[in-house]
């Protein structure tokens, strides 16, 4: 089976995510793809106040409908921080089936930055990487990871936040699910 692992705050999670999960799926053939919403991420501080409970279930809103799109508790039940190369070795061990394959997701901005990842090494022995290009981004080859050529939304989270804090509607950028959530938990303000 192949796995796609596609990891981030999501907070909120947009139809960029959604986009570039579709996209991997599509060019690499996964059967699954598992979303996995950071606890506490060691490279980035969370901002806003949605809890970690909050973006996990935005994630489980915007998958509904995508068949093969599924939420991962793996980092959300257990003590912070979500480094990947544990989230990666403890799902390994939740499906250990023989002949699995690894696509670690990721856009190509974080690509960029797998050097500082802990215990890198050891985590390429264990999952491909996969980069999407960002919008406007540049698409040359980074060393160890494929380029998926897949069309993304130039679109981060911290947009939508600052949308949502000028009381902009924020419809056209994340699933309906995701907007009524953020409205009925006064999310972002």
């Amino acid at each position: 089976m192949r796995i796609g692992l596609l990891g981030g705050t999501f907070n909120p999670v947009h139809r960029g995510h959604l986009l570039l999960a579709q996209g991997a799926q599509s060019r690499l053939g996964l059967h699954r793809v598992l979303w996995i919403p950071a606890h506490i991420p060691p490279h980035k501080t969370v901002q806003g106040n949605a809890t970690p409970e909050d973006r996990a279930r935005m994630v489980q809103l915007a998958l509904q409908g995508h068949p093969g799109f599924e939420l991962s508790r793996v980092d959300l039940d257990r003590p912070p921080p979500s480094y990947t190369i544990e989230t990666v070795r403890r799902l390994r061990k939740q499906y250990p089936e023989r002949g699995n394959e690894w696509f670690f997701l990721v856009g190509s901005d974080t690509a960029r930055e797998l050097h500082s990842w802990r215990e890198i090494t050891a985590l390429r022995k264990l999952v491909k990487f996969a980069a999407v290009p960002r919008s406007g981004g540049s698409t040359a080859p980074l060393p160890g990871v494929t380029l998926l050529p897949v069309t993304t939304l130039n679109l981060c989270s911290s947009e939508v936040r600052e949308n949502v804090r000028r009381g902009r509607a924020i419809d056209r950028w994340v699933p309906p699910g995701v907007a009524r959530y953020i409205e009925e938990r006064r999310l972002y303000r």
